[in-house]
């Protein structure tokens, strides 16, 4: 505060003007005659702080030029601010190849940007070139009245670019592409000097070989054919309300997207979400709730109301189709799961032919399994719903067991019944000792069950049968390994010893 007080008192003492005779262009009745200064050397323009002393102009006029080209604007304050004054602002942002917003305080700097009247007149410079479509990138320098560290200009940058998004809101407009903001300190004469300089510099690389007179009458029909002088300038709450906003969107979506995303890791494995139904109809209330407590306020702010229903809805439809996208994948990874067990149960009966009760019994009992996992996922808020999974897992399931007898794995099965019954055909009374050889190859590369075939083969007693299964990759495979993938390849050799006494 003491270090606030005496930079104050040293630019009481020490103003200086960087402007001599000054040409009134604007006061309260309106534009006064523009004289037709040239502007060959570019214009540079310095918004002053009212009320706050300044090194780099004396003047407290609305508007006015030196002849060397300096414009001087009177910046914003927190109270009603003229339309002389927004024409003002507004003119100065389009003809100047460089800004310098002066008197920016610590005191400023403590309670940010966005609660004090820079952040209006910042509102007024960005939304005049936004509105009209200026497309040249301009220099913006923000001065402050004390020492600039790391800190403060990156504070004061993160600040000057929310107040540009609140101003950009509805269009494609970026700070990146419209402005090269700089943070420059301003405690000495000698350092005005060097800003203005500086600014003059840049302001003469982008200069226009015309008049004064003539880049204002441009700058006035812009104004006047874009209307953005006709609303008063948005006050600093509402500057925040847009920014809390933001910020509100930005954290759920956060946390939304972390909890998704263990989602579709797990799902993406083959596995489904335990409670899917109501962990995602959990996260997608907790998500608006938060976002609707956090922005509350902003609700009742008519130029906020809009951009934070847009949000709002963003913020829903990022939760909704991501759970809509899990559901489906998910019934996809039971439908799998479902009838590799139903096949898996076929193979097990005794008869294959003749046991077509059984077969339809084990097709209920895999329908009511399916029935049961799916419940767990349904999501009603949604319109997520079993029916349509169900009916389609009946088809599905009717299918494998209509296709079932013709099937590679049972025409083996059917093949391995065969040969046992024939080896042990014997004449009565006869006796007989038969050896045989029985090798079973089991191949099975990654995967998660897609693919499957068997292939066999028998010569006398002896027989061999190989098949493939790429499933090693599948949570249930592996954990009936005990937790490690199967083995690539895996021979099973069975000496048999028929004898018959």
């Amino acid at each position: 505060m003491m270090r606030g007080i005496a930079m104050t008192l040293a630019l009481l003492a020490t103003t200086t003007s960087f402007t001599s005779a000054n040409t009134v262009l604007m006061d309260a009745s309106g534009v006064k005659q523009i004289p037709s200064v040239s502007t060959s050397n570019g214009l540079v323009a310095v918004i002053s702080s009212p009320g706050t002393p300044s090194l780099l102009t004396s003047s407290s006029d609305i508007l006015a030029v030196d002849d060397a080209g300096i414009i001087s604007c009177r910046g914003a304050t927190l109270s009603t601010t003229s339309p002389s004054e927004r024409t003002s602002l507004a003119s100065t942002s389009l003809v100047a190849g460089a800004v310098v917003v002066d008197g920016i305080t610590d005191g400023d700097i403590e309670t940010g940007l966005s609660g004090t009247r820079h952040a209006r007149t910042l509102t007024a410079l960005f939304r005049a070139r936004i509105v009209s479509g200026e497309e040249t990138k301009q220099t913006l320098m923000l001065g402050v009245l004390g020492a600039v560290d790391e800190s403060v200009e990156s504070d004061l940058k993160s600040e000057v670019a929310s107040i540009f998004e609140a101003a950009a809101v509805g269009t494609e407009s970026t700070l990146e592409s419209s402005y090269d903001v700089q943070i420059v300190s301003i405690e000495s004469e000698a350092d005005a000097r060097q800003v203005m300089s500086a600014a003059s510099e840049v302001a003469r690389a982008s200069a226009q070989d015309s008049t004064l007179s003539a880049v204002f009458s441009d700058a006035q029909n812009k104004i006047r054919d874009s209307g953005v002088t006709s609303e008063a300038l948005d006050p600093p709450q509402v500057a925040q309300a847009f920014l809390t906003c933001r910020q509100a969107y930005a954290k759920e979506a956060r946390t939304a997207r972390a909890k998704i995303a263990a989602w579709k890791g797990r799902v993406a494995r083959g596995l489904v979400v335990d409670g899917f139904g109501s962990e995602a109809e959990g996260l997608l209330r907790r998500a608006l709730d938060g976002f609707d407590t956090e922005s509350l306020a902003s609700a009742g702010l008519p130029a906020v109301a809009p951009h934070r229903l847009e949000l709002r809805n963003e913020l829903q439809s990022l939760v909704e189709t991501s759970v809509r996208e899990l559901f489906a994948l998910q019934i996809t990874n039971l439908e799998k799961s479902t009838l590799k067990k139903f096949q898996n149960q076929l193979l097990k009966k005794a008869d294959l032919e003749t046991a077509y009760d059984e077969h339809a019994a084990s097709m209920r009992s895999s329908a009511f399994a399916f029935d049961t996992a799916v419940t767990g996922l349904e999501v009603r808020s949604l319109g997520l719903t079993k029916e349509k999974a169900n009916l389609e897992m009946s088809g599905k399931l009717n299918d494998a067991l209509q296709t079932f007898p013709d099937s590679p794995a049972a025409q083996i099965r059917r093949t391995k019944q065969v040969a046992k019954t024939t080896s042990k055909e014997k004449k009565p009374g006869e006796r007989s000792i038969d050896l045989g050889l029985d090798l079973v190859a089991m191949i099975r590369p990654d995967g998660f069950g897609s693919f499957q075939g068997f292939a066999g083969y028998q010569l006398g007693g002896n027989s061999i049968t190989v098949g493939v299964h790429n499933d090693a990759d599948d949570p249930q495979v592996i954990s009936q390994f005990g937790g490690v993938r199967p083995p690539l390849l895996r021979v099973q050799p069975k000496l048999r010893v028929d004898m018959e006494m």
